[in-house]
Parts: C-alpha cells; structure tokens; sequence
C-alpha cells in the first residue's frame, strides 16, 4: 500500500506514502503515520462535496 516514494501532505516529512483520491479530481499523498487522518479528512471532504452536488442538483 506504502509503496511509493514521495512527501506526505499531512505531514511534509518524505516518506513511502499512498495516494488518497478526492471527488473533485484532486489527490494528496500520506505516509503511514498519517494514513488514519489523511483518510477521514478525504473521507469528510468527500461527503460534504457530495452533499454539495445533490443541493445544487435540486436548485437547478
């Protein structure tokens, strides 16, 4: 899962980091230490984007 090289957003510190993937198409990098935060706040992110959509979907 950590398998490549790079810097993790969370922390800033290099490390073998894994990818997390946002609905709008962005991504950011973790490393192990930081893998739990980094998946609730994408997690989080993702629900609200998502919440978003349906209320502008509802508008139009």
């Amino acid at each position: 899962m950590f398998t490549e090289e790079g810097t993790c957003d969370w922390c800033k510190k290099p490390s073998l980091v894994t990818r997390h993937d946002y609905l709008d198409g962005k991504h950011h990098y973790s490393c192990k230490a930081c893998y739990d935060m980094a998946k609730i706040d994408v997690r989080l992110f993702n629900q609200g984007e998502l919440q978003m959509r349906e209320r502008l979907q509802r508008a139009s």
